[in-house]
């Protein structure tokens, strides 16, 4: 029996709507190997369609092992979207866990250099080399307070006394809020330089300009580190740190030097992240929308 103008190129009942798959040309192949491989001829015997529908069945079923191309670059699309929030959420953590450590390392380092600059004296240091030494390394430890002019004399060492040290009004919540509002304006910083880098040029401009910047960054390669919007220390005034500090937060005229250094470096440090954080998940976004398109 044969049915040669069965072959049709309609659309299959039950075929879904996203499925593009061109069932009948494969019925058509699988048709052509069956007659060469059974029959020994290449004369159609029950249509392209019949042979189209056979397949379809046998290879859309769930359990049969088989997926189709649209389905498959769905999976693929589905795991970069899941990879890029992992990234993004692993970048998160890392943000937070970075300024966790500053906050800290800064607040040992400066207890630190306090107690270095008030048991240093004539009397536990006799050697005056060795005591400038010291108070060196407490500025080396924290150098927003110097240690000059260094202790000398039992008046100096009865200056630096316990009673007489003074007492940091910031604390960990304030600093950590300052570090916020760095990554804040940070996260405006990279809207505009993707706006002024890559917005307005061809794709493969785009896609080129996106791979050496991470490269750069992955590196630390200083031209590209330059090229990337940087905080303005010396701009850094009351208003700007009255604009940051969360409610409650001391004045700026209260903080003392080394506590208003305190401030800028946690500003800059969450400014700095943020930004090549974010120009690197940008980059990222670039690079995977070209791959996408090939």
């Amino acid at each position: 029996m044969t049915d040669t103008d069965h072959t049709s190129s309609r659309k299959q009942p039950g075929t879904r709507p996203e499925d593009h798959t061109d069932w009948v040309a494969l019925g058509r192949r699988l048709q052509n190997i069956q007659n060469t491989l059974v029959h020994h001829e290449s004369t159609p015997r029950y249509g392209d369609d019949y042979y189209a529908e056979a397949l379809r069945r046998l290879l859309t079923d769930p359990g049969c092992g088989w997926i189709s191309t649209a389905e498959h670059q769905w999976l693929l699309d589905l795991h970069t979207q899941v990879d890029r929030r992992n990234a993004q959420e692993a970048n998160r953590r890392a943000r937070e866990a970075r300024a966790r450590y500053a906050t800290a390392s800064r607040k040992i380092c400066a207890a630190l250099a306090g107690w270095l600059r008030r048991v240093t004296n004539e009397q536990t240091v006799p050697a005056r080399y060795r005591r400038e030494g010291v108070l060196l390394a407490a500025d080396w430890l924290d150098p927003a307070t110097s240690a000059a002019p260094h202790a000398s004399s039992p008046a100096s060492a009865a200056s630096s006394s316990p009673q007489q040290a003074p007492v940091s009004p910031l604390d960990s919540e304030v600093l950590l809020a300052l570090r916020n509002a760095g990554e804040r304006e940070g996260q405006l910083a990279v809207g505009w330089w993707q706006q002024h880098t890559l917005e307005g040029r061809t794709a493969s401009e785009q896609a080129q300009t996106a791979q050496t910047v991470l490269e750069g960054i992955d590196s630390s390669d200083d031209a590209v580190v330059a090229a990337l919007p940087r905080f303005d220390v010396t701009g850094y005034d009351a208003d700007r740190y009255q604009a940051h500090a969360p409610v409650g937060a001391p004045g700026w005229s209260a903080l003392p030097d080394h506590d208003q250094a305190l401030v800028v470096d946690a500003v800059r440090d969450g400014f700095t992240d943020a930004v090549r954080d974010g120009v690197a998940a940008r980059c990222h976004a670039v690079l995977t929308a070209r791959e996408g398109t090939r």
